[in-house]
């Protein structure tokens, strides 16, 4: 929950100020932000649907981790007449990652009470580490005074976020034995 969500804030800060110092213009920049959000919607609502129907997460996991590696590599390494489709790519990544991190709370427990207390947790503790994350990776920028440490930073999140979606993607409740 923590690592997707300080993935996205990242980006909503950041974005911008990353394509205008890749040489896109101000207003340029932001309508790439409003495409990422926007390429984000349609999957946070299919993916849990598509999620639920499933017995095992994980090759959601493996799409979403595949597609924000590649979303930030190529942001970070390719051509700037490539950026609407990283943007696209990092928004449709974030929206699975964002609509697999929900689903998780109801189809990791057996009942209501038991999703709303790892709920209450997962997003109390989430968001509160990822609140940290645009102020890590603004700190970072100004003090490598390039994007590319604060881009890998997100490489490393996502390759994160991929190995504790594979943990959360198995088919067993929580507090069940192994």
């Amino acid at each position: 929950m923590g690592i997707q969500s300080a993935i996205f804030y990242v980006l909503v800060a950041w974005l911008p100020e990353i394509l205008k110092d890749q040489g896109i213009s101000s207003s340029q920049s932001g309508w790439f932000l409003s495409v990422l959000i926007m390429a984000s919607l349609p999957f946070a609502f299919i993916v849990p649907v598509m999620a639920g129907r499933m017995s095992s997460q994980r090759l959601l996991v493996v799409i979403t981790t595949i597609l924000l590696l590649i979303g930030t590599l190529g942001l970070l390494y390719s051509s700037i007449h490539l950026v609407l489709f990283w943007v696209i790519i990092l928004g449709i990544g974030v929206g699975f990652a964002f609509g697999l991190s929900m689903m998780f709370f109801g189809l990791r427990t057996q009942n209501a009470h038991q999703a709303a207390e790892l709920s209450g947790m997962a997003q109390s503790i989430g968001y509160l580490l990822a609140a940290i994350g645009p102020a890590l990776i603004g700190y970072l920028h100004d003090a490598s005074h390039s994007w590319s440490v604060p881009l890998l930073i997100l490489v490393g999140a996502s390759a994160l976020l991929g190995i504790v979606g594979l943990g959360a993607a198995r088919n067993q409740f929580v507090g069940s034995a192994k």
